[in-house]
């Protein structure tokens, strides 16, 4: 448990962000599919492409006989586990596709049906529709139509987009219903074509054609990550005076959380895009009294810029939610939770958020209040930075940041937090 610190009006720091796990992950996924060998110099640092890289080079090993049942075991990596369930079903193998106790219960048969429906071999092992899968890869799987909801997890989507070119036929997907998270969507796109494969989007059709993947420098293509840049805007936002350079952050991304700017724009922060990178400082403008927000295309802002809101008194109404619920944790519960028990006024309605704006006044007793993450990375760093505002916040499970960003602790460091 680590019980946090941070007694300064000014913050002045430089950080270097980890990168994409969203783009590093489907450049892995990529890179396999062309038949590269792993990419050079890639230094994972989090939890999830390291489990990435692991696993791929496990399913390369051409040393075990095509009847020798071979475990793949995601942990809770949830892109993970998505990305590989299609791309085993191409591989030749024998699979088992597994995960922990809370990824047997994260939903994949909007997945496996479309796969299904275009031959793959695929069972469940105890519950139908739910991790683990046995998978006997066949890497002649003809291509064609399938029709997925949109509603569920763009990562489904992603994941059969990124088998499209190595089908034979490529493959068509109609998206039914809602499109969430189409940023994700339009970022496989992107990473894809500047891989070569022919990728289109439009209206809720994707057609991507059978074509082999080019061989490219992609390093000129990660970028570091934008949603790990929200706690930085929550710093910028809570302390007095800031001066925090985000390093590498680009104007010109693929990665939707890159609406950052606009969003803390209302709540106080500025953003220059500079040489070394992105400037927060602080606004001339004050941030709104109430501010809505549908967070459709950016889910994993969602709690980051509901906890400045709380803590800030604002009122707000967010939807947009909906994946929240089969994250890490249901992440819409964790945060009722979590602000209800730091006396901040929220309510939940359906898939829906309200904040009350009724700002909580610390009283300063130093009574430890313990924030649960419920083992979801996002919980620990959206709570973390109200250490500024108040001096009660303890995180119960520190750890669980190594998932996205292993270098949170030490960051918040440099910007005058300390570990009591």
């Amino acid at each position: 448990m680590h019980c946090i610190s941070h007694t300064q009006d000014f913050v002045e720091c430089t950080i270097t962000l980890p990168l994409s796990k969203s783009i590093v992950n489907r450049l892995l996924i990529i890179n396999n599919l062309s038949g590269g060998s792993s990419i050079e110099g890639l230094v994972p640092d989090s939890v999830d492409t390291v489990v990435m890289q692991h696993l791929l080079q496990i399913i390369s090993n051409k040393s075990f006989t095509a009847e020798t049942l071979i475990e793949i075991n995601v942990g809770n990596a949830g892109t993970v586990m998505r990305f590989l369930t299609a791309l085993l079903a191409v591989t030749p193998g024998n699979w088992l596709i597994t995960g922990t106790e809370r990824m047997q219960n994260r939903p994949v048969k909007p997945l496996t049906d479309a796969l299904q429906s275009l031959g793959a071999d695929l069972t469940f092992s105890h519950v139908q529709g739910f991790p683990p899968i046995k998978i006997i890869g066949n890497s002649q799987m003809i291509g064609g139509n399938v029709q997925l909801n949109a509603g569920i997890s763009s990562q489904f989507i992603s994941a059969l987009m990124m088998l499209g070119p190595i089908l034979k036929g490529g493959i068509v997907i109609e998206l039914q219903g809602e499109i969430i998270s189409a940023s994700y969507i339009r970022m496989t796109q992107s990473l894809m074509q500047k891989s070569g494969a022919d990728v289109q989007f439009a209206r809720n059709t994707i057609t991507v054609k059978e074509q082999k993947y080019n061989n490219i420098d992609y390093f000129s293509i990660i970028e570091p990550d934008w949603s790990a840049a929200a706690f930085w805007y929550q710093v910028a936002v809570f302390i007095p005076d800031a001066h925090i350079v985000l390093k590498g952050l680009s104007s010109e991304s693929v990665q939707g959380d890159s609406v950052l700017p606009t969003i803390y724009s209302n709540l106080g922060v500025s953003s220059v895009f500079t040489s070394e990178g992105l400037l927060l400082t602080k606004s001339d403008q004050l941030a709104v009294r109430e501010f809505n927000y549908d967070f459709t295309e950016c889910p994993d802002l969602a709690q980051a810029v509901i906890v400045t809101c709380a803590a800030l008194g604002i009122k707000g109404h967010f939807t947009g939610l909906k994946t929240l619920r089969v994250k890490e944790t249901d992440r819409i519960d964790a945060l009722r939770n979590e602000l209800t028990k730091l006396g901040y006024g929220v309510d939940v309605i359906d898939n829906e958020i309200f904040l009350s704006g009724t700002a909580f006044i610390n009283k300063h007793d130093h009574t430890p209040v313990i924030v649960k993450c419920y083992d979801d990375h996002r919980m620990a760093m959206s709570f973390a930075t109200l250490a500024i505002l108040r001096d009660d916040i303890c995180i119960e499970e520190p750890e669980v940041v190594k998932k996205s960003y292993p270098g949170f602790w030490d960051d918040l460091a440099e910007a005058g937090f300390v570990k009591l």
